[in-house]
């Protein structure tokens, strides 16, 4: 008899067993070892290597605080599900990497330690509330909004299961965690799936109505489940299934980003994301760690997926060089200091350090936010762990180094409508960025498109100086998304609308002509709203400062304003920044952290009119601050151009004025060099009315430059669809045809120019060239007795003109690399020469955030003359733990100098400390802490049966009163916002 009921009671298990992997998902190739998320099991030893590294023990430190805690009891609300959930994956992960530290060394975690994580990660999976909102209905017909959250919460209990499995917790001992989470990845693709049917007639369904974030969160949560949960099945509920969840996952999330009318991106090209910098992190938060999973599930394969009766041949998305477009258009596009540009409805602290995942090193790049306020995201945990979900164990997973951008000096992405300048890589770079968003990115924006085309931010010296106002939260856009929130032309005091949900703001853009010459970027945006054209011309003079001619066109009579929102604001405190009036001279100045920005504006006839407002701009999630605006007016005009100039700097600006006549909006500079530039409506023949230079200047075109050095030499020019430009009467430049040039001096003996079409330039020179060069040149013939060259371009094209080297002279220092590295000396300069005329030496320069210029730290002797290459180094043993910059002064024999680029060093992380005096106390204690840049903290007096006495909120120091209290032993302990230990708690003895 014991033998029949064992076989039936094997019989009934088999049978069960057969049932329950109904709609498993076991495809070729799958690696079904354990953990499968964020990392393979083979990767777990370098890891835990490289918690030794300071910042990666900083991080993780944090994070096994956070891991270590009491769960909330709150299991119903959206916050306190979040909570349970990051919990429930932090400890996971601290169970699995096995490894504590304490005073600065990394250990193996003490069993009992261990086994009380995977103990407390076991019961939360066991009890997750597995509810999920329905899609929609006739009160809220955005209910699945709280998706979002959901989605958040699976993909952590997943990554948390999956991380206990590889700790080595068996698929029996998580038995009940495993049901619960197939529910509630069921419950999930249900609702995602279930039809919507507000009357009978009529029925929506998720994935086909939404084609924004939401579904590619939804999606990329259900793709998880079945990678994590591939071996569970259900004979009786469909939406239990391995198989539905990843048909239904990567299916829509393929169909949204690359495939569907209102698709997120485009295949073919870079075109970025059309929600914006934003919503793109937020939605890939959750794509990230899925895509993760699946390169560490599957090999690099094509396989069919299907959804509501059409399938697709999908890659694998973690090899899938279509995203490799997307994390190519979010790096290009980032301020020098790693922060997303707050582009749309994006925020102005935020980063994307998350790029880790990708396990492409060039995606990862540095982030340098010493300048960002305490209250804002100014630091990599901050960055990590925000809000919405916490990434800290995913960062530390993937195990990436940064690596520097490698930017060019102008970006152009028209489909994507970025179009960006840069003086450079490093973190004091200047940048200027110009909103050009129209055709498909800006028809599928929808709800998050701000009303800013044609606007600009501006960037340099390490500060943001030039705002785009950023992004509250969804409930409060409005108040920060209008036109008169960007940097952009009003028409009669208005500007497009505001974006809404499937409906994006109504003034589409374009990005147009575009180059880029070594002393020269240059490129246009066009856009329409309100019944006029405005084009916004943009020119970046020698990565120095940036001119902007704005060409504004209707068929009536309007008032035009031009608006700047810099960051400063006038009679404000330190924090804000500070504006100067200065609208007398058509100027203001903004200056924040030794950065500053003057702005000098005029319109052809003069301006009408100078004033300034106070506006708003977000400084962090939810939180406002205040800046000053310049507006300037051109009134009762049908057309009319504005010209600004804006110069980053911070020790002095050269002196700029107006020089505009009733046909021209004209400024000129004078500073190292004489500049002077002036726009017009027509290409006509005019001269410059500023007498700046000792000749007049006349050119033809509708934007005319020209330059000189301070000796009085030609320094560079450049005419938008001119065909002459004159010094006194003589041509400096002549073009057979109407064509946008550019042309300057780039070297002792070496010329450089660009022009924008088929044409013949005639340029003056002294001496024949031994070296004409270009894409686009068909001839060129020199002319002795005029001294004229003559070059015949058959295309649009960059070229270079190369004259002989007179009496011999040679350039004196061909610098090929410049590092800073900190040691425990200080920091290293190392730099390399691959040749040398008459080389004195190199003056060594140091500033720091505090100083506004740059002061000799030392001189290191060169080799006078060399043909071959050439090491040298110096070490700066006083270089401060601060943000440090450094550059190289260059001597010649004959006193001449020449400077190196700028190499930036990020300040030291400070680790916070608690301190506590006297001890042992009587009536009061003082609390000190370090390291914590002014963080808001809270002090918590702690009894020696760990009952909480007292509680108080301080910054830096603080006095308790403890004479009410018993005498004894005492704790005190600091915490941040996060809840995260802040120094080392301690010991306090209360004596009477």
């Amino acid at each position: 008899m014991k033998h029949v009921v064992a076989t039936l009671y094997l019989l009934f298990l088999l049978i069960s067993t057969g049932r329950a992997q109904t709609g498993s998902w076991n495809p070729p190739g799958a690696d079904q070892s354990y953990p499968r998320t964020l990392l393979r099991a083979e990767a777990v030893p370098a890891v835990q290597a490289a918690l030794q590294q300071p910042t990666t023990q900083r991080l993780y430190q944090g994070l096994y605080q956070s891991a270590v805690v009491q769960p909330t009891t709150d299991n119903t609300s959206s916050d306190g599900r979040r909570q349970r959930a990051t919990l429930a994956k932090n400890a996971a992960f601290v169970a699995l990497l096995d490894r504590q530290v304490q005073n600065g060394a990394v250990s193996p975690l003490p069993a009992a330690d261990k086994a009380a994580l995977i103990a407390s990660t076991r019961g939360l999976l066991e009890t997750i509330n597995t509810n999920v909102e329905v899609f929609a209905t006739l009160s809220n017909p955005s209910s699945y909004n709280d998706w979002q959250w959901r989605s958040k919460d699976l993909i952590d209990y997943l990554i948390a299961y999956d991380l206990l499995r590889g700790a080595g917790e068996t698929d029996n001992s998580l038995a009940v965690a495993k049901r619960r989470l197939q529910e509630f990845a069921g419950n999930l693709d249900s609702q995602a799936v279930k039809p919507f049917r507000p009357v009978s007639f009529v029925s929506y369904e998720f994935f086909k109505q939404v084609k924004n974030n939401h579904a590619l969160m939804t999606a990329a949560a259900l793709g998880m489940a079945a990678v994590v949960l591939n071996d569970v099945g259900s004979a009786t509920y469909v939406s239990r299934r391995p198989t539905s969840w990843i048909n239904h996952g990567l299916y829509n999330l393929d169909n949204v980003l690359w495939q569907d009318a209102q698709r997120q991106s485009d295949p073919a090209k870079v075109a970025g994301y059309a929600e914006g910098p934003y919503y793109f992190k937020y939605a890939f938060l959750n794509c990230l760690p899925f895509f993760r999973a699946m390169g560490n599930f599957l090999p690099d394969n094509t396989l069919t997926y299907s959804f509501g009766g059409t399938s697709r041949a999908i890659r694998n998305p973690y090899y899938d060089p279509r995203y490799d477009q997307l994390y190519t258009w979010i790096t290009a596009i980032l301020l020098p200091d790693g922060r997303l540009p707050a582009l749309e409805d994006s925020y102005v602290d935020m980063g994307m350090p998350e790029l880790a995942l990708t396990g492409k090193s060039r995606y990862l790049k540095p982030l340098h936010l010493g300048n960002l306020s305490g209250r804002q995201l100014n630091s990599l945990t901050t960055q990590l762990r925000d809000i919405t979900v916490d990434m800290r164990a995913a960062y530390l997973a993937a195990n990436l180094t940064p690596t520097a951008p490698t930017n060019a000096a102008l970006t152009v992405l028209p489909q994507s409508g970025n179009l960006v300048f840069r003086s450079g890589n490093d973190s004091l770079a200047t940048y200027l960025h110009v909103n050009g968003k129209g055709g498909a990115a800006q028809s599928n924006s929808g709800g998050h498109s701000q009303a800013d085309a044609s606007s600009f931010l501006l960037y340099a010296h390490g500060q943001l100086l030039a705002l785009d106002p950023g992004y509250l939260s969804y409930g409060r856009r409005d108040s920060l998304g209008q036109a008169t929130n960007h940097n952009m032309l009003l028409v009669d005091n208005a500007g497009p609308a505001i974006g809404a949900p499937s409906t994006p703001n109504d003034a589409p853009a374009s990005i147009r002509t575009t180059f880029q010459t070594d002393k020269l970027s240059y490129g246009e945006v066009q856009t329409s709203y309100k019944a006029a054209t405005i084009t916004r011309k943009t020119l970046f003079i020698r990565n120095s400062y940036y001119l902007l001619a704005d060409f504004v066109q209707a068929g009536a009579a309007h008032t035009y304003t031009w608006q700047l929102h810099g960051y400063g604001l006038e009679n404000g405190p330190t924090a804000t920044g500070t504006f100067t009036d200065k609208l007398a001279d058509h100027e203001g100045v903004w200056q924040k952290n030794g950065a500053s920005l003057l702005a000098h504006v005029t319109a052809t006839g003069g301006a009408s009119g100078y004033a300034k407002a106070t506006n708003r701009h977000e400084l962090t999630y939810n939180l406002s601050e205040k800046h000053t605006t310049l507006l300037v007016q051109k009134t009762g005009a049908a057309s009319t151009q504005f010209l600004a100039a804006l110069v980053p700097f911070t020790t002095a600006a050269p002196r700029l004025t107006t020089s505009s006549t009733a046909a021209t909006a004209a400024v000129t500079a004078r500073g190292d060099y004489q500049d002077l530039a002036f726009a017009q409506a027509d290409t006509v023949l005019t001269t410059d009315a500023s007498n700046l230079l000792s000749q007049p200047v006349k050119a033809d075109g509708l934007v005319n430059f020209f330059s000189q050095d301070a000796a009085g030499n030609f320094a560079q020019l450049f005419l938008e669809q001119g065909t002459v430009l004159y010094y006194g009467a003589a041509p400096v430049v002549q073009s057979a045809k109407r064509a946008t040039i550019s042309w300057q001096r780039t070297g002792v003996t070496t010329y450089g120019g660009y022009v924008s079409r088929a044409t013949t330039l005639t340029i003056p020179m002294s001496n024949a060239p031994t070296a004409v060069t270009g894409a686009g040149i068909t001839s060129f013939r020199y002319n002795a007795a005029n001294q004229e060259l003559s070059i015949i371009l058959s295309q649009a094209s960059d070229f270079r003109v190369t004259l002989p080297i007179s009496g011999g002279n040679v350039l004196s220092v061909e610098l090929t690399g410049f590092t800073a590295l900190r040691t425990n000396r200080g920091t290293r300069l190392a730099w390399q020469t691959a040749s040398e005329h008459h080389n004195r030496g190199f003056a060594v320069e140091r500033r720091t955030t505090a100083e506004s210029q740059f002061r000799e730290i030392g001189f290191v002797n060169g080799l006078g003359t060399a043909t071959t290459a050439q090491r040298y180094q110096h070490q700066d043993a006083t270089a401060p733990a601060d943000a440090v910059y450094y550059r190289l002064r260059q001597q010649d024999e004959d006193g001449s100098t020449t400077y190196s680029p700028v190499v930036a060093l990020p300040a030291v992380e400070a680790v916070p400390a608690l301190s506590v005096t006297p001890v042992p106390a009587q009536d009061f204690l003082t609390v000190s802490l370090t390291g914590t840049a002014d963080q808001r903290v809270e002090l918590t007096l702690l009894d020696q049966r760990s009952r909480v006495v007292l509680r108080q909120a301080v910054r830096g120091e603080a006095r308790l009163e403890v004479s009410s209290l018993a005498p004894g032993l005492y704790f005190v302990r600091a915490t941040d916002a996060a809840g995260t230990l802040v120094g080392k708690p301690q010991k306090v003895l209360i004596v009477r």
